[in-house]
Protein backbone atom coordinates (compact mmCIF):
# COMPACT_ATOMS: atom_id res chain seq x y z
CA UNK A 1 0.00 0.00 0.00
CA UNK A 2 1.32 3.41 -0.73
CA UNK A 3 1.61 5.78 1.81
CA UNK A 4 0.60 8.63 -0.58
CA UNK A 5 -2.62 6.72 -1.99
CA UNK A 6 -3.83 7.51 1.48
CA UNK A 7 -3.61 10.93 1.86
CA UNK A 8 -5.94 12.47 -0.34
CA UNK A 9 -9.27 10.82 0.84
CA UNK A 10 -8.21 10.96 4.21
CA UNK A 11 -7.95 14.46 4.02
CA UNK A 12 -11.58 14.65 1.88
CA UNK A 13 -12.98 12.82 5.49
CA UNK A 14 -11.40 16.08 7.42
CA UNK A 15 -8.52 14.91 8.76
CA UNK A 16 -5.36 16.71 8.83
CA UNK A 17 -1.96 16.50 6.51
CA UNK A 18 -0.12 15.38 9.71
CA UNK A 19 -3.05 12.82 10.62
CA UNK A 20 -2.99 11.52 7.08
CA UNK A 21 0.49 11.12 6.65
CA UNK A 22 0.38 9.54 10.74
CA UNK A 23 -1.84 6.95 10.02
CA UNK A 24 -0.13 5.78 6.71
CA UNK A 25 2.77 5.42 8.45
CA UNK A 26 1.24 3.20 11.28
CA UNK A 27 -0.82 1.09 8.30
CA UNK A 28 2.82 0.31 6.82
CA UNK A 29 4.57 0.25 9.88
CA UNK A 30 2.92 -1.75 12.24
CA UNK A 31 2.50 -0.42 15.72
CA UNK A 32 5.29 2.48 16.40
CA UNK A 33 6.55 5.07 18.66
CA UNK A 34 5.91 8.36 18.52
CA UNK A 35 9.49 8.96 17.08
CA UNK A 36 8.98 6.40 14.55
CA UNK A 37 6.14 7.82 13.15
CA UNK A 38 7.38 10.88 13.18
CA UNK A 39 10.89 9.68 11.40
CA UNK A 40 8.81 7.82 8.85
CA UNK A 41 5.94 10.20 7.67
CA UNK A 42 8.21 13.35 8.52
CA UNK A 43 6.21 14.28 11.16
CA UNK A 44 8.11 17.08 13.47
CA UNK A 45 8.76 15.29 16.87
CA UNK A 46 7.02 18.06 18.90
CA UNK A 47 3.93 17.71 16.80
CA UNK A 48 3.91 13.99 16.27
CA UNK A 49 2.81 13.29 19.69
CA UNK A 50 -0.78 15.36 19.67
CA UNK A 51 -0.92 13.89 16.27
CA UNK A 52 -1.38 10.45 17.07
CA UNK A 53 -3.55 11.62 20.03
CA UNK A 54 -5.79 12.79 17.81
CA UNK A 55 -5.58 9.74 16.15
CA UNK A 56 -6.96 7.74 19.05
CA UNK A 57 -9.24 10.12 19.70
CA UNK A 58 -11.43 9.57 15.99
CA UNK A 59 -11.01 5.92 16.44
CA UNK A 60 -8.29 5.91 13.69
CA UNK A 61 -5.77 4.52 15.55
CA UNK A 62 -4.94 2.53 19.13
CA UNK A 63 -2.61 3.60 22.44
CA UNK A 64 -0.67 0.46 23.19
CA UNK A 65 1.04 1.55 26.63
CA UNK A 66 4.58 0.21 27.51
CA UNK A 67 5.45 -1.77 29.76
CA UNK A 68 8.41 -1.86 32.49
CA UNK A 69 9.40 1.39 31.01
CA UNK A 70 8.87 1.13 27.51
CA UNK A 71 7.98 4.05 25.72
CA UNK A 72 3.91 4.13 24.53
CA UNK A 73 3.50 3.14 20.85
CA UNK A 74 0.71 3.52 18.65
CA UNK A 75 -1.08 1.05 16.23
CA UNK A 76 -3.57 2.32 13.32
CA UNK A 77 -7.37 0.92 13.22
CA UNK A 78 -7.64 -1.59 10.60
CA UNK A 79 -8.50 0.40 7.62
CA UNK A 80 -11.65 -1.83 6.80
CA UNK A 81 -12.60 -1.00 10.31
CA UNK A 82 -12.05 2.80 10.40
CA UNK A 83 -13.94 2.67 6.87
CA UNK A 84 -16.50 0.70 8.61
CA UNK A 85 -16.81 3.68 11.39
CA UNK A 86 -16.68 6.59 9.16
CA UNK A 87 -19.35 5.51 7.09
CA UNK A 88 -21.84 4.77 10.35
CA UNK A 89 -21.00 8.59 11.12
CA UNK A 90 -21.04 10.07 8.09
CA UNK A 91 -24.62 8.35 8.02
CA UNK A 92 -25.67 9.36 11.24
CA UNK A 93 -24.20 13.18 10.92
CA UNK A 94 -26.29 13.20 7.37
CA UNK A 95 -29.71 12.18 9.32
CA UNK A 96 -29.23 14.90 11.88
CA UNK A 97 -28.44 17.02 9.36
CA UNK A 98 -31.13 16.54 7.03
CA UNK A 99 -33.64 16.52 10.41
CA UNK A 100 -32.26 19.65 11.20
CA UNK A 101 -32.81 20.80 7.88
CA UNK A 102 -36.43 20.27 7.65
CA UNK A 103 -36.96 22.50 10.79
CA UNK A 104 -35.93 25.59 9.04
CA UNK A 105 -37.54 27.73 6.58
CA UNK A 106 -35.94 28.93 3.51
CA UNK A 107 -35.23 32.65 2.91
CA UNK A 108 -37.07 34.47 0.68
CA UNK A 109 -34.12 35.76 -1.56
CA UNK A 110 -32.92 32.21 -1.61
CA UNK A 111 -30.74 32.18 -5.48
CA UNK A 112 -32.40 30.03 -8.21
CA UNK A 113 -29.28 30.33 -10.04
CA UNK A 114 -25.53 29.44 -8.70
CA UNK A 115 -22.77 28.52 -9.74
CA UNK A 116 -19.90 25.34 -8.59
CA UNK A 117 -16.59 24.91 -9.46
CA UNK A 118 -14.07 21.73 -10.08
CA UNK A 119 -15.19 18.77 -12.28
CA UNK A 120 -15.94 16.77 -8.92
CA UNK A 121 -18.56 19.33 -8.05
CA UNK A 122 -20.27 19.66 -10.98
CA UNK A 123 -20.98 15.73 -11.54
CA UNK A 124 -22.16 15.61 -7.56
CA UNK A 125 -24.93 18.50 -8.55
CA UNK A 126 -25.31 16.83 -11.73
CA UNK A 127 -25.97 13.25 -9.92
CA UNK A 128 -28.51 14.99 -7.64
CA UNK A 129 -30.19 16.61 -10.88
CA UNK A 130 -30.62 13.20 -12.07
CA UNK A 131 -31.95 11.74 -8.62
CA UNK A 132 -34.13 14.57 -8.00
CA UNK A 133 -36.39 14.39 -11.24
CA UNK A 134 -39.60 13.14 -10.86
CA UNK A 135 -41.50 13.34 -14.16
CA UNK A 136 -38.72 14.00 -17.12
CA UNK A 137 -34.69 14.47 -18.11
CA UNK A 138 -33.39 15.44 -20.98
CA UNK A 139 -29.44 14.98 -20.99
CA UNK A 140 -26.93 15.77 -23.43
CA UNK A 141 -23.30 15.05 -22.59
CA UNK A 142 -20.36 12.91 -23.49
CA UNK A 143 -19.93 9.02 -22.56
CA UNK A 144 -17.58 9.37 -19.75
CA UNK A 145 -19.83 11.69 -17.56
CA UNK A 146 -23.37 9.53 -18.93
CA UNK A 147 -21.73 6.59 -17.82
CA UNK A 148 -21.11 7.91 -14.10
CA UNK A 149 -24.96 9.14 -14.37
CA UNK A 150 -25.88 5.61 -15.08
CA UNK A 151 -27.09 4.25 -11.68
CA UNK A 152 -29.23 7.75 -11.32
CA UNK A 153 -30.40 7.38 -14.73
CA UNK A 154 -31.70 4.05 -14.10
CA UNK A 155 -33.52 5.08 -10.63
CA UNK A 156 -35.15 7.58 -13.16
CA UNK A 157 -36.44 5.34 -15.51
CA UNK A 158 -37.90 2.62 -12.71
CA UNK A 159 -39.69 6.21 -11.29
CA UNK A 160 -41.43 6.07 -14.53
CA UNK A 161 -39.07 9.43 -15.67
CA UNK A 162 -39.35 10.10 -19.24
CA UNK A 163 -34.99 10.26 -20.49
CA UNK A 164 -34.03 11.70 -23.54
CA UNK A 165 -30.53 11.30 -24.24
CA UNK A 166 -28.47 12.49 -26.86
CA UNK A 167 -24.93 12.53 -27.55
CA UNK A 168 -22.38 13.18 -30.85
CA UNK A 169 -20.18 10.38 -30.11
CA UNK A 170 -20.86 6.49 -29.51
CA UNK A 171 -22.79 5.48 -26.66
CA UNK A 172 -23.15 2.10 -24.84
CA UNK A 173 -26.21 -0.05 -25.40
CA UNK A 174 -27.35 -0.30 -21.79
CA UNK A 175 -28.27 3.67 -21.32
CA UNK A 176 -32.33 3.72 -20.14
CA UNK A 177 -35.07 5.76 -22.10
CA UNK A 178 -34.43 7.41 -25.51
CA UNK A 179 -31.07 7.49 -26.37
CA UNK A 180 -30.27 9.22 -29.88
CA UNK A 181 -26.34 9.41 -30.50
CA UNK A 182 -24.18 9.93 -33.72
CA UNK A 183 -22.35 7.65 -32.70
CA UNK A 184 -18.75 9.06 -33.61
CA UNK A 185 -15.64 8.09 -32.06
CA UNK A 186 -15.18 9.85 -28.68
CA UNK A 187 -11.13 10.71 -29.34
CA UNK A 188 -12.15 12.24 -32.93
CA UNK A 189 -14.11 14.39 -31.74
CA UNK A 190 -12.18 15.54 -28.79
CA UNK A 191 -9.95 17.19 -31.24
CA UNK A 192 -12.33 19.80 -31.72
CA UNK A 193 -15.52 19.86 -29.61
CA UNK A 194 -15.03 20.01 -25.90
CA UNK A 195 -16.96 18.20 -22.99
CA UNK A 196 -19.72 19.65 -21.89
CA UNK A 197 -23.23 18.47 -20.13
CA UNK A 198 -26.46 19.81 -19.85
CA UNK A 199 -29.36 18.85 -17.79
CA UNK A 200 -33.10 19.91 -17.58
CA UNK A 201 -35.58 17.96 -14.85
CA UNK A 202 -38.88 18.56 -14.65
CA UNK A 203 -38.72 21.80 -17.72
CA UNK A 204 -38.08 23.42 -13.93
CA UNK A 205 -34.28 22.86 -13.29
CA UNK A 206 -31.16 22.94 -15.40
CA UNK A 207 -27.47 22.39 -15.19
CA UNK A 208 -25.01 23.46 -17.73
CA UNK A 209 -21.64 22.72 -17.53
CA UNK A 210 -17.87 22.13 -18.41
CA UNK A 211 -17.17 18.68 -17.93
CA UNK A 212 -13.86 18.77 -19.36
CA UNK A 213 -11.67 17.39 -16.16
CA UNK A 214 -9.35 20.89 -16.12
CA UNK A 215 -9.42 23.53 -13.74
CA UNK A 216 -11.42 25.71 -15.18
CA UNK A 217 -14.29 23.18 -14.74
CA UNK A 218 -17.19 24.76 -13.54
CA UNK A 219 -20.98 24.32 -14.14
CA UNK A 220 -24.50 26.69 -13.49
CA UNK A 221 -27.11 25.52 -11.96
CA UNK A 222 -30.73 26.80 -11.86
CA UNK A 223 -34.12 26.71 -10.99
CA UNK A 224 -35.31 29.43 -13.49
CA UNK A 225 -37.96 28.19 -16.18
CA UNK A 226 -36.57 30.21 -18.84
CA UNK A 227 -33.32 28.81 -18.46
CA UNK A 228 -34.70 25.41 -18.49
CA UNK A 229 -36.53 26.18 -21.47
CA UNK A 230 -33.84 27.06 -23.66
CA UNK A 231 -31.66 24.00 -22.34
CA UNK A 232 -34.69 21.70 -23.21
CA UNK A 233 -35.19 23.28 -26.86
CA UNK A 234 -31.11 23.20 -27.63
CA UNK A 235 -31.82 18.83 -26.50
CA UNK A 236 -34.57 19.04 -29.10
CA UNK A 237 -32.92 20.70 -31.61
CA UNK A 238 -30.10 18.23 -31.48
CA UNK A 239 -32.51 15.51 -31.38
CA UNK A 240 -34.20 16.73 -34.65
CA UNK A 241 -31.02 17.50 -36.85
CA UNK A 242 -29.64 14.19 -35.74
CA UNK A 243 -33.57 12.63 -36.99
CA UNK A 244 -33.28 14.79 -39.87
CA UNK A 245 -29.81 13.15 -40.87
CA UNK A 246 -30.72 10.09 -40.20
CA UNK A 247 -34.42 9.33 -41.30
CA UNK A 248 -35.42 8.66 -37.91
CA UNK A 249 -39.09 9.62 -36.60
CA UNK A 250 -39.07 11.71 -33.12
CA UNK A 251 -42.22 13.37 -33.10
CA UNK A 252 -44.06 11.34 -30.35
CA UNK A 253 -40.68 11.80 -28.27
CA UNK A 254 -40.51 15.56 -29.40
CA UNK A 255 -44.23 15.35 -28.11
CA UNK A 256 -43.39 14.45 -25.01
CA UNK A 257 -40.41 16.38 -24.76
CA UNK A 258 -41.88 19.88 -25.42
CA UNK A 259 -45.49 19.20 -24.46
CA UNK A 260 -47.88 20.88 -25.78
CA UNK A 261 -45.74 23.91 -27.70
CA UNK A 262 -45.38 21.11 -29.88
CA UNK A 263 -48.61 20.90 -30.68
CA UNK A 264 -49.96 24.34 -30.85
CA UNK A 265 -46.69 25.83 -32.97
CA UNK A 266 -48.00 23.09 -35.67
CA UNK A 267 -51.55 24.36 -35.39
CA UNK A 268 -50.75 28.09 -35.53
CA UNK A 269 -48.20 27.17 -38.76
CA UNK A 270 -51.33 24.90 -40.50
CA UNK A 271 -53.67 28.08 -39.83
CA UNK A 272 -50.93 30.42 -41.48
CA UNK A 273 -50.97 27.50 -44.49
CA UNK A 274 -54.25 27.75 -44.85
CA UNK A 275 -55.37 31.34 -45.17
CA UNK A 276 -55.85 32.32 -48.31
CA UNK A 277 -53.13 34.48 -49.69
CA UNK A 278 -53.73 38.20 -51.08
CA UNK A 279 -53.90 39.18 -54.55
Amino acid sequence: MSLAALIPPLESLGFTLNEARAYGALVQRGASTGYEVGQHAGIPRSAVYGVLRRLVLAGAARSLQGRDGEPERFAATPPDSLVAVLKKRFTANADALEEAARTLELPVDAPDVYGVRGYDRVMEEAEHLVASAKHKLAISGWPRELAQLTPELRKAAERKAFVVIFSHAALPDDLPGHVFSYGLDQRELESFWKHRLVIVADDARALIGATERAPKDGAVISATDAIAELATNQISLDVTLLARRSGLDVEPVMATLLGARVGNLDALLARKAAKPKRP
